[in-house]
């Protein structure tokens, strides 16, 4: 549990901490740590629901499969469908970060799941179809869509290569 990321974090919030106190005194750390706390009570059922679902689908996804489509070896097919499974992942980051665990975990290799992520970063369709139709209109959302449609295939490529180094 206080492995590095956690120090890290925690070295950030005393100095933040310490930034606040210095800036308006204990009334802005209250302040402060009741935003981040209301935050919390926020979004706990959905990080909780979110990472039940991923142990689930951990469980239900056969590891043979994700290691033989997803893995090392899969080579430019594994980090296609990587890219079309991020983009078709129809959820924001308490869904994706999960799922790109649960194919970490199940033997994916650092290409498809850079891809995936990326994918589901720049290309996710039902972010397209909700907000950059609606608000861009089709032309923008295009040329943007398409400007981005190769992004996921070269991290996922660049990814493996840096890994192998």
């Amino acid at each position: 549990m206080f492995d590095k990321v956690f120090v890290i974090l925690l070295a950030v919030l005393v100095a933040l901490v310490a930034l606040a106190w210095r800036a308006g005194g204990p009334e802005q750390v209250r302040a402060g740590l009741g935003g981040g706390a209301n935050l919390l009570i926020r979004y706990s059922a959905l990080l909780v629901v979110s990472f039940l679902a991923a142990g689930l689908a951990e469980v239900l996804v056969p590891q043979a499969w994700v290691s033989r489509t997803l893995g090392e070896d899969a080579g430019i097919r594994g980090i296609l469908i990587a890219t079309g499974a991020g983009a078709l992942t129809p959820a924001g980051p308490f869904v994706a970060m999960p799922i790109a665990a649960v194919m970490v975990r199940a033997g994916a290799g650092i290409g498809p799941v850079v891809a995936f992520v990326t994918g589901w970063s720049l290309l996710a369709v039902h972010r397209m179809v909700a907000w950059e139709l609606t608000i861009l209109g089709p032309r923008i959302t295009a040329l943007r869509y398409g400007a981005s449609l190769l992004l996921p295939v070269i991290a996922g490529l660049l990814a493996r290569a840096l890994a192998r180094l």
